[in-house]
């Protein structure tokens, strides 16, 4: 017994190995290349490519930060915490020209938005919404676009519009029937449409395509950006190959889906790293320009 007991670790070391651990978990981290998602399904690649570990972690060491909220994106992005994030030309462009944060783009994404009026509403177009009240997010894609919805509808009275940021809040609220309309990407626009309530406009229709992926400058890798891209472009490749309910699983655990919603997913197709077009850039600054 005294031999055994002998042969065991002290608590002095045992502290001394738990602190060392934790000294390089942090340092792991620290290394990271980190990327900024939210619950949506343009961000499905890059649930894909580090669940499937479609990269050689000896290359890079990926790391998803989780956000519910575009506002909180931008924090990460503006405070350097993480080096890649998913998001809409409106908000970069003023990430970029407002607060003078360094970056560029890596790819365009499949990002798209509906306006969906809750059924008790009663909206069945966009004349409708005169006197009534839209969730969106501030100096946003869903701002840029409440702007072209009430330009084409021409109300008789104002569109009011209320600031709403995390995705999941609003479809919390869609569901106890707070407001008029909200904004919603998917997956989160299936679960709302299962509602009964009625979609009153859709980008994609619209032409309008601003999400992107963007990469922070100031601490910039090249080598690890480079190894992101190439994994990104063979989860776009599985995603394509076998339609996006496949990776049912992922969509729940990410995106707090349900099977009924991801069952009801329409046939999203995404498409490999390659820069936003001219005219959505355009489209975006001349936005932020009108609306200082």
């Amino acid at each position: 017994m005294f031999l055994i007991a002998g042969c065991g670790k002290s608590a002095k070391q045992l502290k001394a190995e738990q602190k060392a651990k934790e000294h390089a978990e942090i340092e792991s981290y620290q290394r990271a290349y980190k990327i900024a998602v939210m619950p949506t399904l343009d961000c499905l690649p890059a649930y894909l490519l580090k669940d499937s570990m479609l990269y050689d972690t000896a290359k890079v060491d990926i790391r998803l930060k989780e956000y519910t909220a575009q506002m909180d994106c931008d924090t990460a992005m503006a405070g350097g915490s993480v080096q890649a994030a998913f998001s809409d030309l409106v908000r970069t462009e003023r990430l970029k020209h407002r607060q003078k944060v360094l970056m560029h783009y890596l790819t365009d994404t499949n990002l798209n938005w509906q306006l969906i009026a809750d059924r008790s509403s009663k909206l069945k177009k966009l004349s409708d919404l005169s006197d009534k009240i839209i969730a969106k997010t501030r100096f946003s894609g869903t701002d840029l676009l409440s702007n072209k919805v009430v330009k084409k509808a021409k109300p008789k009275y104002q569109v009011f519009q209320v600031q709403v940021n995390d995705v999941l809040i609003r479809l919390k609220m869609l569901q106890n029937h707070e407001i008029d309309a909200y904004w919603f990407t998917e997956p989160q626009a299936t679960k709302a449409l299962q509602g009964d309530n009625n979609s009153l406009f859709n980008s994609t229709d619209a032409g309008v395509h601003i999400g992107v992926v963007a990469i922070m400058d100031k601490h910039r890798r090249p080598s690890d950006e480079t190894e992101f891209a190439k994994a990104y472009d063979k989860a776009v490749e599985l995603i394509n190959k076998n339609g996006v309910k496949y990776y049912a699983a992922l969509i729940k655990k990410y995106m707090q889906a349900d099977d009924a919603t991801v069952r009801a997913l329409p046939d999203i197709k995404y498409t490999k790293v390659g820069p936003p077009r001219r005219a959505d850039l355009i489209m975006a600054r001349d936005f932020l320009n009108h609306n200082k």
